[in-house]
Order: C-alpha cells, then sequence, then structure tokens
C-alpha cells in the first residue's frame, strides 16, 4: 500500500478479506473506503489516521468494536456498519462534527453513546438492534460513600477548568496526573466532573424534535451521572440503564462490611 499514496478510493467489496493491514494508514489522500460483506473481525487503530475519509463501508463483516479513535476521522460524512456484531459504538463518534448518515442496523447495540444527539445527522438507520425498552423503571439508592482518590480528583478537575486558579496554572508540571484526568467525565445533570465513579443511566432522544430528523422515532442514549444524589433529584427524564455501573449498590457495601 505504500505505493499507492493518491490513492482516493478503495473497493474491496465481496472477498474474505479478515483483518486490514497496518500499513493501511500511508493512504493519507483517501476518501472512501468500502469493505463491504467480507469476514473484518476488527478495524485496525491506523485508520483513524486517514484524515481525510469522507465515506467508510464497513457492513456486513463481524466487527465486534470500532476503535475509539475514529474521532480522528473528522471529514467523516457517511458511515456504513449495518449487519456486524457491534455492541456499543465508540464515545468519540461524538466528535465527527460533519457526520450526516449512520447505518448500524442488524448489530447488538442497547443504546447510543454520550451526546449522540448532538450529532448533526439527516439519516440514521438502526432497527433489528437490542436497544433498551422506552419503559424504564425509576428507583432511588442510598448515597454512595467516594473514596478519597475520586474526591480529589473531583476537586481537581473542577479547579482545573478555571484559568486563573493555581491548580490549573500547575497541572502541566505532572503530566502522569494530566494523563491520568483525561479519563474523566461530566455528569450530565449537575455538569460536574468525575474521574472513575458514576452511574450509567440513559435517557431517551426524539429524533424529530431532537435531532431535526424526519423520523419521529425514539432512541436511547447514554448518560453519566456523577451520584446517587444528582440521580435521587426530581425533575430529570435519567433512568438507570441496568447494565453497568462503577458505583457499589447497598447490598455490595453490607457484603464488604
Amino acid at each position: 500500500m505504500g505505493g499507492l499514496p493518491n490513492l482516493v478510493v478503495l473497493n474491496l467489496n465481496h472477498n474474505q478479506i479478515q483483518r486490514l493491514p497496518a500499513e493501511i494508514r500511508s493512504l493519507s489522500k483517501l476518501q472512501h473506503l468500502s469493505v463491504l460483506d467480507n469476514k473484518l473481525e476488527e478495524v485496525p487503530v491506523e485508520l483513524c489516521h486517514l484524515i481525510k475519509l469522507s465515506e467508510i463501508n464497513l457492513t456486513s463483516n463481524k466487527l465486534s468494536r470500532l476503535p475509539q479513535e475514529l474521532y480522528h476521522c473528522k471529514e467523516l460524512t457517511k458511515l456504513y456498519v449495518a449487519r456486524n456484531k457491534l455492541i456499543n459504538l465508540p464515545e468519540g463518534i461524538r466528535a465527527l462534527e460533519k457526520l450526516q448518515v449512520l447505518d448500524v442496523a442488524g448489530n447488538k447495540l442497547s443504546m447510543f453513546p454520550v451526546e449522540f444527539h448532538l450529532l448533526p445527522l439527516k439519516e440514521l438507520y438502526f432497527e433489528g438492534n437490542r436497544f433498551v425498552p422506552c419503559e424504564p423503571m425509576p428507583s432511588v439508592q442510598d448515597v454512595q460513600v467516594l473514596t478519597l482518590k475520586e474526591l480529589v480528583a473531583r476537586f481537581v478537575l473542577k479547579e482545573d477548568r478555571s484559568r486563573s486558579s493555581l491548580v490549573h496554572r500547575m497541572l502541566p508540571y505532572y503530566p502522569c496526573l494530566t494523563t491520568l484526568l483525561a479519563n474523566g467525565g461530566c455528569c450530565a445533570l449537575c455538569l460536574g466532573p468525575f474521574l472513575t465513579t458514576w452511574l450509567e443511566c440513559v435517557h431517551f432522544v426524539s429524533l424529530k424534535k431532537d435531532m431535526k430528523m424526519r423520523n419521529s422515532v425514539t432512541i436511547p442514549v447514554r448518560a453519566l451521572i456523577c451520584s446517587y444524589k444528582c440521580f435521587n433529584t426530581d425533575g430529570h427524564s435519567y433512568y438507570a440503564s441496568g447494565i453497568s455501573s462503577n458505583l457499589p449498590d447497598k447490598r455490595d457495601r453490607e457484603r464488604e462490611g
């Protein structure tokens, strides 16, 4: 592939391809890639270095995941990954600010990633998945006790938001700490920062009302909430997904005690 630096379109449809070589990153001018109807089980992270890609077609393969680094493909307008084995979409997909067409039909998705509804999509195909039904049951949980590491991390992350704070000015001198804090998140309710302790929730988004699409269907979108204290407040439309959470429940704490 190193001898094709000017290649713009690559069509590998209807073969028996099981993997794409890492050398694919040398196709720096590639704009359209189609590997439809093959036997791909994974997408090499090197593909995400092709920042001029505007269309990717990976329909009808055996993919169980997409690389998180997909967000590097800022020019991507069309992504086809129908009829695979995807359990979730990478959180970084939110950064694809030019994405207009997304086809994830026929996978094993339970919900869409955080802030998915902020994408500028014009077409979304998602039938044949295992989405969380729009019949959630609200529940109230006991307030959890956060670890000292989590408490300190939240304080530092909050202080880092202010450019005038001492913490913000000193962090560049501690690269290991900066790397650790880069994995933090933001609460969907209070907008406060957190590091590793969060509650996975779901809220339901109307394609027509919230995403300005013609389809009036409601889809489940993943959301992270920083604590049960936030989750227990009234007036929000977030529900515990029951899929996973970094927060221990009451029974776990009793067993640990």
